[in-house]
């Protein structure tokens, strides 16, 4: 019979949105080729050249490189002042002070600081508001998005948003060993808007998968079930 290859969309067809991470990764017998892709125990999941063909996978090496994180919040300009407000989660808050300089979106040549932080202490969320002084005011009174540059970290190995997936076990990449392709956790630190810092799991040198990331974690879960739907009750 000849290989069928299947595109992402078709690969979506077959999983059904309920089913968990664990049930994959609960499966670690090794499978036939199945759609133009195979799992092996230990190795990993390879694909055929016609499969990597038509998903477009790229591929790009870990690197060593500094990262300058962004804190990204939205702000509402107060009518007839000089000053907007948003609000800051709890990690947030930990990661900047009064003081600091904001980037606006949209608005270059404006420049802002942040005047105050404060916890809500009538809301149950962990949540601080957060009141931005600009010289001049807000063009506009419509939600802005801003943003805080944090110092650059040391450089340390790093790897390209793209190539960064999270599930409900956590955050991964898929790391190229030989022919395989190795569903990989990792720890992150800090990111930019291209970037993301990788503290454990992978290392400068290492190649990973930049394009196609979530096509190949469908094909995973494809093979291991071995073209079923999960048994999860629906």
């Amino acid at each position: 019979m000849k290989l069928i290859l299947i595109s992402l969309s078709a690969l979506a067809m077959t999983l059904l949105p309920s089913c968990t991470d664990t049930e994959a990764s609960a499966i670690t017998d090794e499978r036939p080729p199945e759609n133009g892709a195979q799992f092996k125990k230990g190795e990993g999941l390879s694909l055929t050249d016609e499969m990597a063909k038509s998903i477009d996978l790229q591929t790009a090496d870990v690197t060593e490189r500094k990262i300058a994180s962004r804190v990204q919040f939205k702000l509402m300009p107060v009518p007839g002042t000089n000053e907007a407000t948003g609000w800051l989660n709890a990690s947030q808050v930990e990661k900047i002070q009064p003081g600091a300089t904001v980037q606006i979106s949209g608005q270059p040549g404006i420049t802002a600081r942040i005047k105050s932080i404060e916890k809500d202490k009538t809301s149950a969320l962990s949540e601080s508001e957060v009141v931005v002084v600009t010289e001049n005011p807000l063009k506009g009174g419509s939600e802005v998005e801003a943003a805080v540059v944090l110092p650059e970290t040391e450089e340390a190995a790093s790897i390209p948003r793209s190539a960064l997936f999270s599930t409900a076990e956590g955050s991964f990449a898929y790391a190229k060993n030989g022919k395989f392709f190795v569903r990989t956790p990792v720890t992150t630190g800090a990111m930019d808007e291209d970037h993301v810092e990788i503290k454990d799991g992978l290392y400068s040198g290492d190649v990973v998968v930049t394009k196609a990331v979530k096509s190949l974690w469908m094909a995973e879960l494809q093979v291991l079930r071995g073209g079923k739907a999960c048994s999860c009750g629906h």
